[in-house]
């Protein structure tokens, strides 16, 4: 009889690293093609020295970042060519950039260590007899097996470090939404003045004209480098104004400043704008420069019917003897007509900036959503004690900017304080934020805005549930039809319906949003026409789960189906991502209040993801390639206590916090053989990403005894 789960409570005696190992012999991508091999062996030899000369002949110095490109049989871990040719030691890699593209620092001198290496192949398949089998086996040397493994090495120029006009950035930073900024992300950090003399000639001369291009732009510039996310490279916000002053560099201080002083305005000059991008897009620090992005809310506006379902709202009363679980909503704030379920305000908005209206429909789905919708659509009880973070003002011209003339850093730098507010005062461990950065995800690069969310969610040992965000009106699908193949037809054709910033967020969680039951105008459960697929970063899953959102069809009766409340407390319906998001962090919330102790923030998702099933519509055979683009690992549609309680012929004891007015152990079952397949498929997923600041879960606090 197979031990059953453990549930550890004290993980940090307990989390360790998985250790893997690669095994397996090398391989040779070249087997009985020797003539197309030597041939290989010398492209890379000219593209090495054509390398070589480009970095000699820089003025930045000798010091620059080469792409090493696999080929397509070459993407597993097992492959990296960096054993005998891109040493760590020698050629450190430092990133990567789509799938199966590794970029490493480089200089003329270790180059010419990797041609010597490559030259050293041997040019002949070699066959050497298994003792243990008794057959010939192909056993090319490291040498040979990772040259091989490479089909390309090219410099990394500008057009990997930009992909729009100066046009374009001079439109868009215009807006004062943006905070006027340029985002640079660097290979590294220039260390502090002090230092400089500790490094080498070559490393020296690369910080030296980094700091000296920027004052060569003289006046009106300030340089201040970002808080970094988890494990990320370095971040500048570059911005160019109106002033006379000289350049301001804050480049190795990432300490908060007074951030309320007055920024001059926002330079548009095209030549101004030109001249700092030519310098940023010739300069080998620089891995990147991207445009900030503007936060909006991921919901479509509620619209009242001329008839309602439910007709009126009576919202349940807290009672205060007995503990509710806790949730953080960030956004724009909560209206007065759910006070009695406010248990703390971060309140940082005048009046006449405060839009309520976004909030307050959250807000009412985590109070009364089931008592609005039924069982079906809203299956947690109802009753969760709310902490109103109100950051995000309306969107009248220039009200964000008022709070926030540095743009999204200093957005998220408030959001911090708040979620660490509410954490030490409320031990508030679940945040919904219903808001998205007006960016498509990447699937080649990871946003600053996903990684600044991970630093804040992991500094708190909390979980912020994301909406996956919603499609603009003139792009939305069709509505999910009951033909799976027409299903893919639809996706084929759909345009522009990717996630959004941060929603590849890979220590948080994204919510897509699923049809309400009862809509005669759509299929139950079915993925909305609005919102959003992944996969966001191509090795991840995106979004993560989903939740009923309503319906992107306006029902002549129910509206969009799904119900909540206005600020003075009268009914609406509404749609969006938003408001399927807080409908997961609600059983998050659940879940966390209901076991005793505190446990990791990596198992309340391990067991959301473990309890989640994936909607009927999307269950045909055809549709599994895309299903978990749509939907995640599924959606959450019973209640947490039935999920809890189903019997298993393998399970384990373990103990919950009661519900009722005294606190009380209670007996709950878990299945193991599900918690295996989907709690550890979520974490090989995530796992498979190449780059430690992009991992997930790094250590799931469930322990598994065979």
């Amino acid at each position: 009889m197979a031990s059953p789960i453990q549930i550890v409570l004290n993980t940090d005696n307990y989390q360790e690293a998985r250790e893997t190992n690669a095994g397996g012999s090398q391989k040779d991508f070249f087997a009985h093609q020797d003539a197309e091999f030597v041939t290989h062996q010398q492209a890379l030899l000219s593209q090495i020295d054509n390398i070589s000369g480009i970095l000699s002949a820089q003025s930045q110095g000798d010091v620059g970042y080469v792409k090493v490109i696999l080929r397509r049989d070459a993407w597993a871990k097992s492959h990296r060519p960096v054993t005998s040719l891109f040493r760590q030691g020698r050629t450190p890699v430092v990133g990567g950039g789509d799938l199966g593209v590794m970029i490493v620092e480089a200089r003329p001198d270790t180059l010419r260590q990797v041609a010597g290496e490559i030259a050293r192949c041997e040019t002949e398949t070699t066959i050497r007899r298994n003792k243990r089998t008794g057959k010939d086996e192909v056993r090319p040397s490291d040498r040979r097996s990772e040259t091989g493994a490479i089909d390309r090495l090219e410099i990394y120029g500008p057009s990997d470090r930009r992909d729009f006009s100066v046009d374009q950035a001079v439109a868009w930073l215009s807006n004062p939404m943006t905070g006027g900024a340029y985002q640079v992300e660097l290979f590294d950090s220039p260390p502090p003045r002090a230092d400089w003399d500790r490094l080498d000639a070559g490393h020296r001369r690369l910080v030296e004209t980094f700091i000296a291009g920027f004052n060569a732009l003289n006046r009106g510039l300030s340089v201040e480098r970002l808080k970094d996310g988890h494990r990320g490279q370095p971040v500048l916000s570059v911005r160019l104004d109106t002033s006379s002053h000289q350049p301001v560099l804050r480049i190795n201080d990432t300490s908060l400043p007074e951030r309320r002083r007055d920024l001059a305005a926002f330079n548009p000059d095209i030549k101004r704008h030109a001249q700092l991008l030519a310098f940023l897009d010739g300069h080998p620090l620089v891995r990147r420069v991207e445009l900030p992005g503007i936060v909006i809310r991921a919901a479509a506006s509620a619209s009242p019917s001329q008839r309602f379902r439910p007709t009126s709202a009576v919202i349940p009363v807290r009672d205060s003897k007995r503990t509710y679980p806790r949730m953080g909503i960030i956004d724009g704030g909560i209206s007065g007509a759910l006070s009695d379920w406010v248990i703390d305000r971060w309140d940082i908005l005048a009046e006449e900036d405060a839009d309520h209206a976004h909030g307050t429909f959250i807000g009412g789905l985590a109070a009364a959503g089931s008592l609005l919708n039924g069982v079906e659509t809203c299956a947690e009880p109802d009753g969760v004690e709310l902490v109103d973070v109100a950051v995000f003002p309306s969107e009248k011209a220039g009200a964000f900017a008022s709070y926030y003339p540095e743009g999204l850093a200093q957005f998220f730098d408030e959001m911090e304080a708040a979620v660490s507010d509410a954490r030490a005062r409320h031990d508030v461990r679940v945040f919904n934020m219903s808001l998205n950065v007006l960016q498509a995800a990447a699937p080649d690069r990871y946003s600053p805005h996903a990684a600044r969310l991970d630093q804040i969610a992991e500094t708190n040992n909390a979980v912020i549930f994301i909406s996956a965000g919603n499609i603009q009106p003139q792009d939305v699908r069709p509505e999910w039809p009951v033909d799976a193949t027409t299903a893919l037809a639809n996706l084929v054709n759909a345009r522009n319906d990717g996630v959004l910033t941060p929603a590849e967020s890979a220590r948080n969680v994204a919510v897509a949003a699923l049809n309400p039951p009862g809509h005669d105008g759509c299929i139950p459960f079915a993925p909305t026409r609005f919102s959003r697929r992944g996969p966001g970063l191509r090795a991840g899953v995106k979004p993560d789960l989903a939740h009923v959102g309503g319906a992107g069809t306006v029902h002549s009766s129910l509206g969009h189906g799904l119900f909540s409340i206005l600020p003075d407390g009268t009914i609406i319906d509404g749609c969006g991502t938003s408001y399927a998001s807080p409908l997961v962090a609600k059983t998050a919330s659940m879940l966390d209040h209901l076991i005793e102790g505190e446990v990791s923030r990596e198992t309340l998702i391990g067991l959301l993801v473990h309890h989640a099933e994936m909607p009927v519509p999307l269950q045909d055979k055809a549709l599994a390639p895309i299903a978990k683009h749509m939907v995640g690992f599924g959606a959450f549609l019973l209640p947490l206590t039935v999920f809890l309680s189903r019997e298993s012929t393998q399970s384990r004891l373990f103990s919950l916090r009661g519900s009722s007015e005294t606190s009380r152990s209670t007996s709950v079952l878990l299945g193991r053989h599900r918690l295996l397949s989907r709690a550890e498929s979520a974490v090989a997923e995530q796992k498979s990403l190449w780059f430690p600041r992009l991992r997930w879960m790094p250590g799931l606090a469930l322990n598994l005894f065979a």
